[in-house]
């Protein structure tokens, strides 16, 4: 695979997977009757994104599938709870829950997200390519 062309799974997360799981957690956030604009400080965007994954303006082109739905609802709680530790944590988790559903479609030549190390990840759940 040519370096130039090859795209890290974290590229895909990014901007795929992660507006995918903000439209959600918005959609989440809102219906438990949090404002838009304490929705946009709460996940550190702003409210204009809030207002546009709202109104399905901005966010999700996959399946994001029952489990993860349960997560970003597990999620939306635990931020209205402030029992949230480490966000980046968290949406990684939900993030390699979606490509772990294989709907991205990502060629047999493409790393296995599985094998890769997650530099978020605590020392203790790496696990590295072997």
């Amino acid at each position: 695979m040519d370096c130039d062309t090859m795209k890290l799974p974290c590229e895909t997360g990014v901007w795929i997977i992660l507006p995918c799981i903000r439209a959600c957690l918005v959609q989440e956030l809102t219906a438990k009757g949090l404002s838009q604009k304490k929705v946009s400080v709460m996940l550190g965007i702003t409210p204009a994104s809030v207002s546009q994954y709202t109104s399905k303006k901005r966010g999700c082109t996959i399946e994001l599938g029952t489990e993860v739905i349960t997560s970003i609802q597990h999620l939306a709680d635990d931020l209205i709870a402030d029992n949230v530790e480490h966000m980046g944590l968290r949406m990684c988790d939900i993030c390699m829950q979606v490509r772990s559903l294989g709907v991205l479609n990502e060629g047999e030549d493409d790393p296995c997200i599985r094998d890769l190390v997650c530099n978020l990840s605590p020392p203790e759940s790496r696990h590295h390519a072997t």
